[in-house]
C-alpha cells in the first residue's frame, strides 16, 4: 500500500514538459524511446513491478514516472484571430448594439440594417460632421450636420442596407452589403440654429421686393462632410420667393489671378501652369498648361483634357483705365446646384447638379422663409438613393459598387460630397471551432465537435444496419443521451454540466467499458473519455435504498452520479447516469441532454423512433443551435436584433443500405422560422454554403453517390458585421491571425503502475517492466519465464531491453542482477536525455564506473 501511494504522489508531481517526434512506422529502437510509451503527448502504456518489489525498483519505476511525466506534453498552437485597424475620420456602425449578420431565408429575409443600429450620426461619431458657422454681413450662423442611415419609416418595414451571405448580379456568392434599388442609402442635412439670412436685392444689387438676387449668401464658406465649399451665386428663381438655387464650388485649390498673370498650382501631385487671358463683362478665359479653356462666367466651370475641372467663383471687371481685371477660381473644382421649388415644405422637387451633370437619385429640399426683404434658409437636406442592386463586398466601398454597377452610367456623385463613403471590411474575424457530420464508409455517421476540455470528439451517431433501418450509434454501441435509458456496456453517452448558462456548458462524450463485480477487490466502473483518449477508473460501492447512487463521476468541474440498474453482483452490470449533474435522474424520454462544444455552439441529437416524432422510423435528428437568453433562457449570449437560426437535419438510411439526410425547415424541427438558405457558387456543384446570423459557416456536400456531408465552423464570439462610414482619407489595414504556442502537460493518470499480479496480460499494452524475472512475474513472462530467473544477468550490470509483441505492443524491461544493477538501469531511463548516443538497438547494458559514473554499451 506504501508503494502505490508513493508511485500516485509522484504521478501527480508532473509539471515541465518536452517535445516529442512521431515514432509512426518506425523500428523498436531505444534511440525513439520514449515512443512508443508517449505518443502525441500522451502516455500509452502502463509501468509494471514486482509484487514484492525491493525498494530500489519502487525508487527507479518512480524516477521513470517522474521523466514520462515530463514527456508526456504536446504543443498546443493557439490562434489569435487578426484585428482591422482604421487610420482617420470613420466610425464603426455600432453603438452597445451590434450590426448582426442577415440571414437569407426561403421566404424572406430577417434583417438588421444600419438603421437598426442608430438612425443618425454626427459630430460625435465622425469629424466630418463638424459644427461650424457661416458668416456675412447680415449674422453668424452656426449649423450642425447629420446624416441619417437609409430612409424614413418603421425601421421594420427596411429592406436594404444590411449584410447578407447571398449571390450578387455577376452570380458571385459572398457576405455583401446590400443596397436596394430605389431604396434611400442616407439622408445628409445640415441645420442652421440661427438661420443664413440674405437681403433680397436686384441685379444691380439694391434691395427690392421684386428682386432674383440673394447677394448676401455669395461668397460664404460652409464646409459639408469635411469638404469646404463657397456660395459663388444665389437666388431666387420667382418674384413669388418660394424658389431657390443656390451655385456652390470647392475645390482642391482657390486663388485670384490679375489677367495676363500666370501661376502653378499643384493638384494631387500634378502641376498645373494657370494664365489668366482674358477679363471682361462676358466672363474670364485661362490657359492651363497649354490648352484654352471657353469664356467662363461667374458659376461656371469647364473640363480639362484631363478631366480636373476649373471653376469661377468670382469676376472683376473695372471698365475704365487701371481699373482691376481678375478673376477668382477653383482648379480642380467641384460645383454643386441645390435648387428647391418649395422652401416651405419637406418634400422635394429637384435633383442634385455635380459639375452641370443632374444626378438624379440625389433630391434637394431647402428649408427656409421667404419676404418681401429677407431671405432665410434653415436647414438643407439632401436624400440619396440607390438606382441599382447594390453589393459591397468585403473589403469594398459603396462608391466602387455603384460604379461596378452602373459601368459607364454610374453617378457615385449620389454620394453628397463624394468626401465620405460607406464601406464594408467583412465579419469580425474570430476564432472558429469545426462541428462536422461526416461518414465512417457509407453506412454510417460520425458527429465530429470539440468537447469542454479542448479535445476533438469523434462519435459515432447513426449506424444503417439494413436497407431503410437506423440505429442510434454504431452496431452494439448505442448512443445514449437520455437519462432513463440504460447504459450497456461499449455504449456512448453524453454528460453535460447543466449548472451553468447555456452556451458555456462543459460536455463530454463517454463510452462504457465495463465495470467489476461489487465483490471485487476495490471495484472499478471503467470509461473512456474521448477525445482525450483517456481511461477513467471510477470505484463503487453498493448503493441504499436512500441513496442509491453507487458512484460520482466528477469531470470538467461537476459530478455526475451513477446509478445501477441490473446487479452489481456481476461484472458489467448495466447503468444509469445523472447526464446533466442535476443531482438526480429524468425519468422522461423528453429529457434529452445536449452537446455544448467548447465555443458553445448546442448539439441536439434525438432518436426520432424512440420519441415518437413522426419523421421516420428509424431516423435521427441533429440539430446545431446558438442558444439565447430571450428564446432559451439561462444563455450566455442575447439576441440584439435576430435570433439564429438553428440548423436542424434528419439522418435515415436508405433502400441502399448508405446513411444519408435531408435539411429541416424550422417548422419541421420544431424551432420557429425557415431555415438558412444555403447557396451554390457559380461553376461548382454538390455543394451549398450558408450563413447563420451568429456567424456560422455552413458547408454540405452533397455528392452524387456517396452519402451527404456536413460541416460548420463555428465561431468563438459572434461574428458581426464590420461597416464603416468613412471620411476621405481614412485607411483599412488588417493583421493577420498570429499563432503562439504553449506546452500543454497531460497528466499520466494514477493506476498507470501496477504490480504484476493486477496486469492479467502483460502483452495487451505497451509495458515498462522494472525490475528481473526473480522479482517481477511480468518481466518473468516477457522474458519465456526461464527455468534460472538470474540467467542472462550479469552482477554489476544492468540491462534495458525492447520486446515487439506479435500484436505491434512493446514491453521495455528495466532490471538487473541485483536491486543495485536495476536502479543503475532505472536512472539511464529517466534520464535518457542524457543518453542519446548511446541508448540505441533494441538492448543495452548499464555499468557504474569510477565516480559513480553509468555507462551505457
Amino acid at each position: 500500500m506504501r508503494f502505490q501511494k508513493a508511485i500516485k504522489r509522484m504521478i501527480a508531481l508532473g509539471t515541465g514538459a518536452i517535445m516529442l517526434s512521431s515514432m509512426a512506422g518506425a523500428a523498436v529502437d531505444l534511440a525513439n524511446y520514449p515512443m512508443p510509451f508517449v505518443k502525441d503527448g500522451k502516455f500509452s502504456g502502463v509501468l509494471i513491478v514486482g509484487d514484492k518489489a525491493a525498494s530500489a525498483d519502487v525508487i527507479g519505476v518512480s524516477d521513470i514516472i517522474s521523466s514520462l511525466q515530463f514527456a508526456a506534453s504536446k504543443k498546443v498552437a493557439t490562434t489569435a484571430p487578426g484585428t482591422t485597424t482604421v487610420e482617420g475620420d470613420a466610425w464603426q456602425v455600432a453603438t452597445s448594439n451590434h450590426l448582426e449578420l442577415s440571414e437569407d431565408g426561403n421566404s424572406n429575409d430577417h434583417v438588421e440594417t444600419l438603421r437598426n443600429i442608430t438612425s443618425y450620426i454626427d459630430k460625435n461619431n465622425l469629424k466630418a460632421l463638424a459644427s461650424g458657422s457661416a458668416t456675412n454681413s447680415k449674422a453668424t450662423s452656426p449649423y450642425n450636420q447629420y446624416f441619417y442611415l437609409l430612409g424614413p419609416g418603421a425601421e421594420t418595414a427596411l429592406n436594404t442596407g444590411y449584410v447578407i451571405y447571398t449571390e450578387d448580379d455577376a452570380d458571385v456568392t459572398a457576405d455583401f452589403l446590400y443596397f436596394k434599388s430605389g431604396k434611400e442609402i442616407g439622408r445628409y442635412l445640415i441645420e442652421f440654429t440661427t438661420s443664413l439670412e440674405s437681403d433680397v436685392d436686384d441685379s444691380a444689387g439694391s434691395s427690392s421686393a421684386t428682386g432674383l438676387f440673394l447677394t448676401d449668401f455669395e461668397n460664404v464658406d460652409l464646409t459639408m462632410f469635411g469638404k469646404k465649399y463657397s456660395i459663388v451665386a444665389a437666388k431666387r428663381l420667382t418674384t413669388n420667393g418660394q424658389e431657390v438655387e443656390l451655385t456652390m464650388m470647392g475645390g482642391s485649390g482657390k486663388d485670384t489671378l490679375l489677367e495676363k498673370a500666370t501661376k502653378t498650382y499643384d493638384v494631387s501631385g500634378k502641376p498645373y501652369e494657370v494664365t489668366l487671358t482674358y477679363v471682361g463683362t462676358d466672363g474670364a478665359q485661362f490657359t492651363i498648361n497649354g490648352q484654352n479653356t471657353r469664356k467662363l462666367a461667374k458659376g461656371d466651370t469647364d473640363k480639362l483634357s484631363d478631366g480636373t475641372t476649373v471653376g469661377v467663383s468670382e469676376i472683376l471687371f473695372q471698365n475704365f483705365a487701371g481699373g482691376i481685371h481678375s478673376a477668382t477660381f477653383y482648379i480642380g473644382a467641384n460645383k454643386l446646384v441645390l435648387k428647391d421649388t418649395a422652401i416651405t415644405d419637406t418634400g422635394s422637387s429637384n435633383q442634385l447638379k455635380v459639375d452641370d451633370n443632374t444626378i438624379d437619385d440625389a433630391q434637394v429640399i431647402i428649408e427656409g422663409t421667404n419676404s418681401s426683404s429677407t431671405f432665410k434658409i434653415n436647414r438643407i437636406h439632401v436624400n440619396m438613393t440607390a438606382d441599382d442592386n447594390f453589393f459591397v463586398p468585403a473589403g469594398g466601398k459603396l462608391s466602387e459598387a455603384i460604379k461596378k454597377e452602373g459601368g459607364t452610367s454610374a453617378e457615385p456623385q449620389v454620394l453628397f460630397t463624394q468626401n465620405w463613403d460607406i464601406e464594408y471590411r467583412g465579419l469580425k474575424n474570430v476564432n472558429t471551432e469545426k462541428i462536422r457530420v461526416k461518414t465512417s464508409g457509407s453506412s454510417q455517421y460520425n458527429l465530429e465537435f470539440v468537447d469542454g476540455d479542448g479535445y476533438k470528439v469523434d462519435v459515432p451517431i447513426a449506424k444503417a444496419q439494413a436497407a431503410s433501418s437506423l440505429i442510434f450509434g454504431d452496431q452494439g454501441k448505442e448512443f445514449i443521451n437520455v437519462e432513463n435509458q440504460s447504459i450497456t456496456r461499449d455504449d456512448y453517452f453524453v454528460v453535460t454540466d447543466g449548472s451553468r448558462k447555456r452556451g458555456e456548458r462543459k460536455s463530454y462524450v463517454l463510452q462504457y467499458k465495463g465495470a467489476d463485480k461489487v465483490t471485487a477487490d476495490n471495484p472499478v466502473l471503467k470509461f473512456r473519455k474521448l477525445g482525450e483518449d483517456k481511461t477513467i477508473e471510477q470505484t463503487f460501492s453498493a448503493g441504499t435504498t436512500d441513496t442509491p447512487v453507487i458512484a460520482t463521476l466528477k469531470i470538467g468541474g461537476a459530478d455526475f452520479r451513477v446509478y445501477n440498474t441490473s446487479s452489481i453482483a456481476v461484472s458489467d452490470f448495466n447503468l444509469r447516469v445523472d447526464m446533466d449533474a442535476s443531482g438526480a435522474l429524468s425519468g422522461i424520454n423528453d429529457s434529452h441532454v445536449n452537446i455544448t462544444t467548447r465555443y458553445g455552439a448546442e448539439i441536439g441529437l434525438r432518436n426520432t423512433t424512440i420519441d415518437g416524432l413522426g419523421w421516420g422510423t428509424g431516423a435521427v435528428m441533429l440539430t446545431v443551435k446558438t442558444p439565447d437568453e430571450a428564446r432559451d433562457g439561462s444563455s450566455k449570449d442575447s439576441v440584439e436584433n435576430i435570433q439564429a437560426k438553428d440548423y436542424a437535419i434528419n439522418i435515415t438510411a436508405d433502400s441502399s443500405t448508405k446513411v444519408t439526410f435531408v435539411v429541416l425547415s424550422g417548422q419541421t424541427s420544431g424551432q420557429n422560422g425557415d431555415r438558412i438558405a444555403e447557396r451554390t457558387p457559380d461553376g461548382k456543384t454538390n455543394i451549398q454554403y450558408g450563413y447563420t446570423s451568429y456567424g456560422a459557416f455552413v458547408t454540405r456536400e452533397t455528392p452524387t453517390s456517396d452519402p451527404p456531408t456536413l460541416s460548420i465552423d463555428y465561431p468563438e464570439s459572434q461574428r458581426y458585421a464590420q461597416v464603416y462610414i468613412a471620411a476621405k482619407g481614412a485607411s483599412f489595414s488588417e493583421s493577420g491571425a498570429t499563432t503562439s504556442e504553449a506546452v500543454t502537460v497531460q497528466r499520466i493518470q494514477v493506476g498507470a503502475a501496477k504490480l504484476a499480479s493486477e496486469v492479467a496480460d502483460v502483452k495487451a499494452q505497451n509495458s515498462i517492466l522494472v525490475g528481473g524475472p526473480c522479482a517481477n512475474k511480468a518481466a518473468a513472462t516477457v522474458l519465456g519465464d526461464p527455468v534460472d530467473c538470474t540467467e542472462g544477468f550479469e552482477p554489476g550490470v544492468g540491462r534495458i531491453e525492447l520486446f515487439e509483441h506479435a500484436n505491434g505492443n512493446v514491453a521495455m524491461l528495466v532490471a538487473g542482477y541485483g536491486a543495485v544493477d536495476t536502479r543503475n538501469a532505472a536512472a539511464v531511463v529517466a534520464n535518457y536525455a542524457d543518453y542519446k548516443g548511446q541508448l540505441k538497438g533494441a538492448k543495452v547494458k548499464v555499468t557504474k564506473g569510477v565516480g559513480n559514473v553509468l555507462t551505457v554499451a
